[in-house]
């Protein structure tokens, strides 16, 4: 009972809350660099501190290498036990504790407002939309359609904003994946609206990438009263087409899709 208090109180100045789960307990599955101490009782030579290899071996004093990795803290107390019991100690009495847990990642990088490496917990639970949101959520500019998850096995799927919010960020990662939140491909695209509207210049194109004629025209300010809203055109890439503002405004049922870099002209009333 001592020993595992004395273990509980050393282990409670190391851990984050979020670790205390694993820390206490003996069926915690020991992993590649974790930092493991074993001590003996009444046998002060053989007490150590090793880190977990990525074989998954640690190295104990006179019984050497000891397959480790993959089993509970109880599991290998009792064999690296039975293994000093065969040739050494008669009846050992020895304690295995986690001194320092091994850390996993997965990386958000992308239109979030704090990319980089996120530490996966010590429970191993990290979702699709916890991790988004530890983040710091996205930026303006990301694409809300386009949010990928790649596996660190190399598959890959794309989500929307709007799947993560639901059942999509329920997905649990697994170390070493990657989620890209794509910057949107209208970033700093515009249209240049020029001649007879209240604001001539450059219309930004929104990032869902939807924009009409209308709706640039008013972001403009609208018409002037010289405009002759019968005869506007549009340069697209030095294709000029002419349409009738006034008809497709009053229509509204067949919007004018522009596209970036187009340049709208509102031409002038001659009379």
């Amino acid at each position: 009972m001592k020993s595992r208090l004395l273990r509980f109180c050393a282990l409670s100045l190391l851990l984050t809350p979020s670790a205390w789960a694993a820390a206490n307990d003996d069926n915690y599955v020991l992993r590649p660099n974790d930092v493991i101490s074993l001590s003996v009782y009444e046998e002060q030579d053989l007490s150590v501190k090793v880190r977990i290899l990525k074989t998954g071996q640690a190295s104990f004093p006179l019984i050497g290498s000891v397959d480790v990795g993959g089993l509970s803290v109880s599991r290998a107390a009792e064999k690296i036990r039975q293994l000093y019991e065969k040739d050494y100690l008669v009846n050992p009495k020895l304690t295995l504790a986690v001194d320092e847990y091994s850390t996993d990642y997965v990386s958000v990088i992308g239109a979030v407002k704090s990319s980089g490496q996120l530490p996966i917990p010590a429970s191993g639970n990290l979702d699709l939309g916890s991790a988004i949101a530890s983040a710091g959520g996205v930026t303006d500019s990301a694409d809300l359609q386009r949010i990928q998850l790649i596996r660190a096995g190399g598959a890959s799927a794309t989500y929307t904003l709007e799947q993560i919010q639901g059942s999509a960020g329920r997905i649990v990662l697994q170390p070493g994946d990657r989620i890209i939140v794509n910057e949107s491909l209208y970033v700093r695209k515009y249209v240049s609206i020029l001649g007879q509207v209240k604001t001539p210049g450059a219309v930004p194109f929104p990032l869902d990438g939807k924009l009409d004629l209308v709706t640039a025209i008013a972001k403009a300010g609208g018409l002037t009263d010289l405009a002759n809203s019968k005869k506007v055109s549009i340069n697209r890439k030095g294709t000029v087409t002419v349409v009738d503002f006034k008809e497709i405004s009053q229509r509204g049922d067949m919007p004018y899709i522009l596209q970036p870099d187009d340049i709208i002209t509102v031409a002038e009333r001659l009379f």
